[in-house]
């Protein structure tokens, strides 16, 4: 509690509840929503969810790739680009209550709080670097006594928590979490094995197959390390240890985390940035990024109500742009890549389907205005059918020419293939009829190639090109 998690929150998606527009005169009222941020434990009591945007990870776009010729081309973003010109992905974000220590026996919000991190595919924990609150989230400033740093100096030291002590009891509250449910259910679990065992887990959010593989690769590893085989064929011998191990297990690739090392402005916090970022990977965390939530939602703040009234000039001291929090958003996406995918109409020119200009005009995925304020102001770029004069979007005809080239991008699960690409954007409205056949390539200016439905996305196919037989005007000039 008290961590920063909806300040985080209201940074990342530009306070995705914006109410900007007084709907009884028409005017712009300049009050913002958002989720409530309060300086006290339990802020948030139901979860906060919103779209945010996200860098793409490094390589993972055709205009990453280096040694080839784009002067030729004009390449779009549907989202933007942020300060970095790194290009923005839509991602769902949930901003959950507060964990306390015990919240797996009830206490703080419970098993509430845990039961809403099982639609997630990966956790951001905003961690208090600055060690000056409790556990409980209370605030208790700095220490009397200063500490020497490794030059001789004085510097702070926080009062409260160190953020490892934190990550520890976290991880022990998720893993207490799933052993407890399992554990109340042993006995009639260890009758009916591993099927009995495998379905357990289906609570959490992920594929029987996905369980499976894990179950498998703990009774390769306990066979391994301790010369038993079969284990999961002997349910009825496993004890509290065996159980842990699995849970840990589990937990380790169905929920990887990152964290978001808050307050890291503050006088205690560099060195406890060190030593978590030292001491990495520790307690189910892989990566740690130091940012300060308060004065980039700052920033975001001020170009949402810059937006709603241009006349009120913010006064924008201590505010940067949401460049911390934009990493770590990143580094969170990392830990669980996704394929990404960019259809297109043409494979020589890298043109948009027609069929993405309604998503690429007015889905609800897109930036609002502040957030468009926000990247303009950071040195990013606004989605490519924002006007910029109009303040909204193009609504762009199926006879528009000569739109920038790989403009969309469908963000998919890894083990996704062709099919599932052709279902998406059947989907979305931008494709029709039945699949006939596709083309891909894996770099700009490279020869495409057929692709089979069944074949897997990759880097290799990431542009791709797929035809149907509803034809529509690019198709027929194909």
């Amino acid at each position: 509690p008290s961590a920063g998690k909806s300040t985080f929150f209201n940074a990342a998606t530009a306070f995705a509840r914006q109410r900007g527009t007084d709907r009884s005169t028409g005017s712009n009222s300049g009050v913002i929503g958002g989720a409530t941020m309060a300086p006290h434990p339990f802020t948030t009591i139901d979860p906060n969810v919103g779209y945010c945007l996200v860098p793409a990870p490094p390589g993972s776009c055709p205009e990453h790739d280096e040694g080839i010729d784009k002067s030729d081309l004009s390449i779009g973003s549907t989202h933007g680009r942020d300060s970095k010109g790194r290009r923005l992905l839509p991602v769902i974000l949930k901003d959950v209550a507060g964990l306390v220590p015990g919240a797996y026996q009830g206490r703080g919000k419970g098993n509430k709080f845990l039961d809403d991190l099982t639609d997630a595919d990966v956790l951001v924990h905003v961690v208090d670097a600055s060690g000056t609150a409790d556990t409980e989230g209370n605030a208790l400033g700095y220490a009397d006594e200063e500490e020497d740093d490794e030059n001789g100096s004085k510097r702070k030291r926080g009062a409260g928590s160190h953020p490892l002590n934190d990550l520890n009891w976290i991880r022990n509250e998720l893993l207490e979490w799933v052993y407890s449910n399992l554990a109340a259910k042993w006995d009639t679990v260890s009758r009916r094995g591993r099927s009995r065992l495998c379905s357990m887990f289906s609570g959490y959010g992920q594929s029987q197959a996905f369980v499976y593989d894990v179950l498998l690769e703990v009774e390769r590893y306990v066979d391994r390390k301790e010369g038993r085989d079969h284990v999961l064929d002997q349910l009825e011998s496993w004890d509290a240890g065996d159980l842990h191990r699995l849970v840990s297990a589990f937990l380790g690739v169905r929920f990887p985390m990152a964290l978001a090392l808050n307050k890291s402005d503050l006088p205690s916090a560099a060195q406890y940035v060190r030593d978590v970022q030292n001491a990495l990977p520790a307690h189910g965390a892989h990566v740690g990024v130091p940012l300060c939530a308060q004065i980039e939602m700052t920033f975001v703040r001020n170009s949402v109500i810059e937006s709603l009234n241009p006349s009120n000039i913010t006064n924008t001291d201590r505010a940067v742009p949401p460049d911390g929090v934009w990493d770590s958003l990143q580094s969170a996406m990392m830990l669980r890549e996704p394929v990404l995918v960019f259809p297109v109409s043409d494979m020589a020119t890298y043109e948009p389907l027609s069929g993405m200009n309604k998503y690429a005009s007015g889905h609800a995925s897109l930036p609002n205005t502040g957030m468009i304020s926000c990247l303009l102001s950071a040195g990013g770029e606004a989605p490519s059918l924002w006007n910029c004069k109009r303040q909204q979007y193009n609504i762009v005809s199926d006879d528009s020419m000569h739109q920038s080239a790989l403009r969309d991008v469908l963000v998919m699960k890894p083990g996704s293939t062709v099919e599932d690409a052709f279902l998406a954007l059947k989907s979305m409205n931008a494709l029709g009829g039945e699949f006939i056949r596709a083309e891909g390539a894996g770099r700009i200016g490279e020869q495409s190639k057929l692709v089979k439905k069944d074949d897997l996305l990759g880097k290799n196919n990431c542009i791709l090109k797929i035809m149907t037989n509803k034809r529509t005007k690019w198709q027929n000039s194909s």
